[in-house]
């Protein structure tokens, strides 16, 4: 199996809630696997169980006590349908962690909205930022005029109070929402600093009470501010400036580097190739180059390779995960270049498994090469244009066929 890598062009400030949203899909359907399971596997094994047993209580009820007939079919009725009903029950029940995740992807959202009035004030406002260091994604993430802003959108209702040290919410404490914020206000603090050590950036957590009412205006716990949505733009604008527009153009590109947005869709990030994929492709390269980038008898093949990609890369064949919305064209980049001569150093192609060298450099001798390379399209060759009706095939583009030259010996075609 191998994989063509490609780089996501994915929003640069990120989607709100797109990861919680991500999370939320991912469990609903899992949940659904359970309940097919449930149903289609677990329900039959308890009716097989179920049966015998009301049965037999129901012929000792019926012949050894002495009962109606009525009551021992009563009986049995009820066992067999209270034994399968625990199953559907259990299948069809609620899930209360899989709805947190909905309530926090839409708390988060209702933050965005109140966080894009900072823009006029030259704040650059990004969305579930990732966290590679951390296996973390960042809600919401702020460079502006007075330094750096992490915020987390908490959804709990209520009143928020402090007493003993302890912030809580209705009685339930809000530890986990504060360690949390701090420590990826710290981790992001120490990744900033290191990639722009001329710059002294100031990196503040906050808690963003999103549906609760909170009692002071800005307390903090533990360094972590705790403020209510309300109040955050002004908030935010009052606090003293600490860094100058230049230098929150050094912090912005640092933080676009160090922490990208988060993508639901993998295949926008890259394409799994199965071993008969990987060796035809290889094999119509090889016979392209060799005819100095004549595919005029190839495209079939080209066409029955690209449908099978672009399925599995708009995620068709994806058992278990929900379809996502691709940011950028379902296509590999391939596929438009063929005919014109494509060159084998730009295939952005792992073959870890894949029988045959990969294609060799034009100017270089054949070698064999690994790894990953950055995508299949000659650099700076442009790419055609496509008509507005969608995506074309490789069928529309064949080239005309000459007709065969007459055998030898002939007059070749009587004109009329």
């Amino acid at each position: 199996m191998a994989t063509i890598t490609r780089a996501a062009t994915a929003n640069k400030t990120g989607r709100p809630g797109q990861y919680l949203y991500s999370e939320y899909r991912r469990a609903r359907e899992h949940r659904a696997l359970v309940r097919r399971d449930r149903l289609g596997r677990v329900l039959p094994r308890s009716l097989a169980k179920s049966v015998p047993v009301a049965l037999l209580v129901s012929l000792v009820l019926a012949f050894g006590v002495g009962l109606p007939g009525g009551f021992a079919v009563g009986i049995f009725v009820l066992i067999v349908a209270g034994w399968s009903g625990v199953i559907v029950v259990s299948a069809f029940g609620g899930d209360t962690e899989i709805e947190t995740l909905r309530i926090g992807a839409e708390a988060e959202r209702k933050t965005a909205r109140a966080l894009a009035r900072l823009r006029r004030h030259g704040w650059v406002v990004m969305h579930d930022m990732r966290l590679p260091s951390a296996d973390a994604v960042v809600g919401h993430l702020l460079v502006g005029p007075a330094g750096v802003l992490i915020l987390s959108s908490e959804p709990g209702k209520g009143v928020v109070r402090y007493t003993k040290k302890v912030a809580s919410i209705d009685g339930e404490p809000l530890t986990g929402a504060i360690e949390r914020a701090a420590f990826l206000a710290e981790q992001i603090k120490t990744e900033l600093r290191a990639e722009v050590p001329l710059v002294k950036i100031p990196v503040s957590p906050v808690l963003v009470m999103v549906e609760a009412d909170v009692l002071w205006k800005d307390g903090a716990v533990n360094g972590v501010t705790i403020i209510s949505i309300r109040g955050i733009v002004d908030w935010a604008r009052g606090r003293p400036r600490r860094l100058n527009p230049a230098e929150v153009k050094q912090v912005v590109a640092a933080a676009h580097t160090l922490f990208p947005a988060f993508v639901d869709n993998r295949s926008i990030e890259q394409v799994t190739l199965h071993r008969d994929q990987w060796l035809m492709l290889m094999e119509t390269l090889h016979t392209i180059r060799e005819r100095d980038g004549d595919a005029s008898d190839l495209l079939d093949r080209l066409a029955s390779l690209e449908a099978q990609l672009s399925r599995q890369a708009d995620g068709f064949t994806r058992t278990g995960i929900p379809g996502g919305v691709d940011e950028i064209d379902a296509d590999l980049g391939l596929l438009d270049d063929v005919g014109l001569g494509l060159d084998a150093d730009d295939t952005g192609i792992h073959g870890g498994d894949a029988a045959g060298p990969p294609l060799p450099r034009a100017t270089e001798p054949p070698e064999s090469t690994g790894g990953n390379i950055s995508s299949l399209r000659s650099a700076g060759r442009p790419r055609g244009r496509r008509s507005s009706g969608g995506r074309p095939s490789l069928a529309a583009v064949r080239p005309e066929q000459e007709p065969p030259a007459p055998p030898k010996g002939s007059d070749g075609p009587k004109k009329a």
